[in-house]
């Protein structure tokens, strides 16, 4: 959809730009806009009374803005009430309430009234941006000295760390495997089960829902990574080629690529919950 500072019809969807926000209304008339709210000034937020749907003139919802007029592209045409049915149902809802910046605010009333669907292009750009976000969660702990290898997802990994012939080793590497499967609840909101795991050609697992690195100390301490970007972990040692992040103590070492900007969390794992000790925001 194009926004374009032109004619208005009686059933068009306006907005005026206010600093980094928009306030969305449905033009009937030079004399009628309807609104959910006044736009956003410091002059409308000083005025008590509850938010409400509401008629002002055109220059009232401009407060002084150009008001620019929705042109819906050949798809969006399709999905558009006629604007005499956009205009009934805006004036029907004169007068309701239940404002919620979030969830059911101007730009959902005007969705509404002209396709129909309450939605909210601000909303879903906040929402993509958090999910883009870069990611990369740190989870430490102590490795227990027994660590039951019996619930190890996939069962490919499990038969690889029974043939371990090392005992320390292989209960490392049991540890490691669960605290991945903490991590990956933890961060990502997905178990081991359905991480879409999958050992390369070389021998590396990797999952098709999040990059992850796995490390353990020479002080019993197991150390996992997990990230959106390509990342590696190492305790006690230096990564080769790449910029070395050190982060609180037990000495971590962490690089990450893909980012160039990244908030670290480092976690301390007990059993089955894990606490956040600290974040380290890295250019």
């Amino acid at each position: 959809m194009k926004w374009e500072p032109i004619e208005c019809k009686a059933g068009d969807m306006v907005r005026i730009r206010l600093g980094s926000m928009y306030h969305y209304g449905i033009f009937v008339s030079e004399n009628e806009v309807i609104q959910f709210g006044l736009p956003p000034t410091a002059e409308n937020r000083a005025k008590e009374g509850e938010v409400a749907i509401l008629a002002t003139d055109i220059d009232t919802f401009a407060c002084g803005c150009i008001v620019e007029t929705a042109c819906p592209d050949r798809s969006e045409m399709k999905k558009r009430l006629p604007r005499e049915e956009t205009v009934r149902r805006a004036r029907a809802r004169l007068g309701e309430t239940g404002y919620n910046i979030i969830h059911n605010n101007c730009e959902h009333f005007v969705h509404e009234c002209v396709f129909g669907e309450a939605r909210c292009t601000q909303e879903e750009d906040v929402r993509k941006r958090w999910l883009n976000r870069p990611i990369c969660d740190i989870y430490l702990a102590r490795i227990p000295d027994d660590v039951n290898g019996e619930d190890i997802y996939p069962e490919k990994r499990k038969k690889e760390i029974d043939a371990i012939a090392d005992p320390k080793l292989r209960n490392n590497a049991r540890f490691l495997w669960k605290l991945l499967d903490l991590a990956a609840q933890r961060s990502f909101g997905v178990d081991l089960e359905h991480a879409e795991l999958k050992r390369k050609f070389g021998g590396k697992w990797v999952s098709g829902k999040f990059r992850f690195s796995l490390s353990s100390s020479e002080n019993g301490v197991a150390g996992v990574a997990v990230s959106n970007a390509d990342v590696e972990l190492s305790l006690d040692s230096m990564l080769r080629d790449s910029v070395n992040r050190t982060l609180i103590d037990p000495r971590v070492l962490v690089s990450v690529r893909g980012k160039h900007k990244i908030s670290v969390k480092y976690f301390w794992a007990d059993k089955e919950s894990s606490t956040l000790m600290g974040v380290h925001q890295f250019e």
